[in-house]
């Protein structure tokens, strides 16, 4: 072991503190660095700063084996995600992290590729690990699914979704209203003839619920979608390409088009370019989730704007709330906000 190294550890060992030295420099009792530890939403920003910076200067490290035998619990929190495929689904999994990595808890991720019977494996998996809680994208699935974390005691939390009327907790942000405001935008434009391209609805009720809202804004006008302008696709760059020619073939007079998502969103603009269509002259797009490659490709992506960040952030919070058994929130709601850029304007004359 090189000398420096080994001197760094035992310099560790002969500094490193107990709870009753890290309470002496930070000035509090032992049972506030407890709490700073295993409830730190119970102690003050600034008294849990102090505490962590004693324990950090005395190489303090909290037992989390001992914390998780005396409180029974793993510190661990499951999550499954659709896909880790683009950037909406990585910021939130990196705040949702992060926050619950300051409260001691360890974060296990799970993929479930939109597939309710592959996610019912997982969540099983994940209960059999001995997760403490668990987080979930979205309302729809088995029923069983939802028996099974009650009669385990497991709290759960879904996010993605706004649902205050239903007996489900969730952090997210509303779907339908979110696409809603994106369809009157491009009525106010002028836009007459719509289209829509979205994944599947059958296995993804936020693309059911987005759809929703371009027909309900289109009815507030007497508009009507035509069944043939609703082309539901997978969730990739070529099958927005795909859309969009099936939309234009079956409804050539279409002026705008808004996709569930940006990637098909994308997919569509880079169809419309190979095809020399005027984006936003001929033909509006708009996406939703807000990618970074929104902002950077030609022309820029007009876009429902998803804060993930945020709803990461909110979702470690209120679980943490229900893990220490103090009141939450049943439903908090995330605002979506639309980004217009260059691929919307007017409807052509």
């Amino acid at each position: 072991m090189p000398s420096n190294i080994a001197n760094s550890n035992e310099h560790r060992r002969q500094s490193s503190g107990g709870i009753r030295e890290v309470a002496k420099v930070a000035g509090v009792s032992i049972a506030t660095v407890s709490r700073v530890f295993n409830r730190p939403q119970s102690v003050t920003s600034e008294t849990r700063a102090r505490v962590i910076e004693a324990a950090d200067q005395l190489f303090y490290v909290p037992d989390n084996a001992a914390r998780a035998l005396s409180s029974q619990r793993s510190l661990r929190v499951g999550a499954l995600i659709p896909t880790i495929d683009d950037s909406i689904f990585a910021r939130f999994v990196t705040a949702l992290q992060r926050e619950l990595g300051d409260a001691g808890y360890g974060l296990i991720l799970g993929i479930n590729e939109f597939d309710e019977e592959l996610e019912f494996k997982k969540i099983r998996s994940l209960i059999e690990s001995g997760v403490d809680a668990m987080v979930l994208c979205g309302v729809r699935r088995n029923q069983e699914v939802y028996d099974l974390l009650r009669t385990q005691g497991i709290p759960y939390l879904l996010t993605n979704v706004y649902l205050p009327a239903s007996p489900h907790p969730s952090v997210g942000y509303d779907n339908h209203e979110g696409m809603a405001k994106a369809a009157r935008y491009l009525i106010e434009q002028g836009h007459r003839r719509f289209g829509v391209i979205d994944f599947p609805n059958e296995a993804n009720d936020r693309a059911e619920m987005r759809a929703g809202g371009v027909v309900a804004a289109l009815e507030e006008q007497g508009l009507v979608l035509p069944a043939n302008c609703r082309i539901e696709r997978p969730y990739s760059f070529e099958d927005g390409r795909i859309g969009l020619r099936m939309l234009l073939e079956s409804a050539p007079e279409t002026t705008a088009v808004l996709c569930g998502n940006d990637v098909l969103a994308i997919g569509a603009l880079f169809e419309a370019n190979d095809r020399n269509i005027d984006v936003p002259g001929q033909l509006s797009i708009i996406g939703f989730d807000n990618l970074d490659l929104a902002a950077q490709i030609t022309p820029a992506l007009t876009t429902v704007d998803v804060p993930t960040a945020t709803m990461g952030k909110r979702t470690a919070e209120t679980l943490l709330h229900m893990l220490a058994n103090a009141p939450a929130p049943h439903a908090t709601p995330i605002n979506t906000n639309l980004i217009i850029r260059g691929t919307t304007g007017p409807a052509p004359k």
